[in-house]
C-alpha cells in the first residue's frame, strides 16, 4: 500500500460484497486529476525524437514517494483460492484473466515496461494523492493504453463512520478517468456502497489476491496466481513490491501458454 513496504491489510468484501454479481463493481464520479476537482486529466507527453545514429528511449519518469495510511487488516474480499469471475473492473475480455495493480509506489516504472514488453493491457488504482505527485508518469499509463481507476485520495478504510462529506470527498478527489472504483483493503459498508454506486462506479473487486503485502517471494505469488487463474480471473498486486516485478513475466507466459491473458 502506497511505496514503503508496509504491512498492506487485505481488502475487506464490500458488504455488496465481492461476488461475481455485485462485489467487483464500483461507480465513481467523473473528475480528471487527483488533486483538484475540476483539472482534467494530463496529456500524454509527445516522445522526444532522438538524435541521428541514436536509438530512441523512452523518457526517464522519477516517481515521487507519497505516504501512505496503515490500517488494521479487515475480513478478505472474497473466498481464497477461488479465481472466480469478477464483474465490474470493465474487463476488454472477460475469457482472459484481468491484472490489477493498486495504490501506486517505486515499481511502477517496472511493472509498465513488463506490461508493455507482452503487449498487455491491466488496471491500475492508483490514488489521487499518488496520481497528483506522479502526473508524468499517469500520463504515460494514458498514452499506453492502460486503463486506470479510482481508489480515493488519501486510502482510507471506507466506511460510513468517515462521515458523509469525507467519503464524497475521497471519491472526488481520486483520481478517476473511468467509472471503475475500487475500495482501498476492500472495505466498504452498506452506506458507503450506496454512496459510491451512487455516484456512478462500478466496483471492482478481485478474485485471486497475491498477498505480496505479506512479503510473499516471487514464486508464491506466481504461484498462487497461475494455480487459481481462470477466465474472468481478477489478480490483486500493487506498485510498491519488487515481488511483484520479479513475478510477472513467469505469470503472464504461464496464463498466455494457457490463452488466459
Amino acid at each position: 500500500m502506497g511505496q514503503d513496504r508496509r504491512l498492506r491489510v487485505r481488502d475487506a468484501e464490500p458488504t455488496a460484497s465481492v461476488s461475481p454479481t455485485s462485489t467487483v463493481a464500483v461507480t465513481k464520479s467523473p473528475i480528471p486529476a487527483a488533486t483538484s476537482p475540476g483539472e482534467a486529466p494530463p496529456p500524454a507527453p509527445a516522445p522526444a525524437r532522438a538524435p541521428a545514429g541514436t536509438t530512441p528511449q523512452a523518457p526517464k519518469i522519477t516517481i515521487k514517494p507519497v505516504a501512505a495510511s496503515i490500517a488494521k487488516p479487515v475480513a478478505a474480499t472474497g473466498p481464497a483460492g477461488s479465481g472466480r469471475a469478477v464483474s465490474g473492473c470493465g474487463n476488454p475480455n472477460g475469457s482472459k484473466v484481468l491484472l490489477t495493480f493498486d495504490d501506486g509506489g517505486p515499481a511502477a516504472p517496472a511493472i509498465l515496461s513488463i506490461l508493455d514488453r507482452y503487449n498487455i493491457k491491466a488496471r491500475w488504482f492508483p490514488t489521487g494523492q499518488w496520481a497528483g505527485s506522479n502526473r508524468p508518469f499517469v500520463a504515460r499509463l494514458l498514452g499506453d493504453g492502460q486503463m486506470l481507476g479510482n481508489h480515493t485520495y488519501s486510502h482510507p478504510q471506507m466506511l460510513s463512520s468517515l462521515g458523509t462529506a469525507e467519503l464524497q470527498r475521497q471519491v472526488n478527489l481520486g483520481y478517476h478517468p473511468t467509472n471503475v472504483f475500487r475500495f482501498p483493503y476492500g472495505a466498504s459498508d452498506a452506506g458507503s456502497m450506496a454512496l459510491v454506486t451512487g455516484m456512478g462506479y462500478s466496483i471492482c473487486g478481485w478474485s485471486i489476491d497475491t498477498l505480496d503485502w505479506s512479503g510473499n517471494p516471487a514464486a508464491t505469488i506466481a504461484d498462487i496466481v497461475t494455480s487459481q487463474a481462470r477466465p474472468g480471473s481478477v489478480v490483486l498486486m500493487h506498485l510498491s513490491f519488487q515481488s511483484d516485478v520479479d513475478a510477472l513475466p513467469g505469470i503472464i507466459d504461464n496464463l498466455r501458454a494457457r490463452a488466459l491473458i
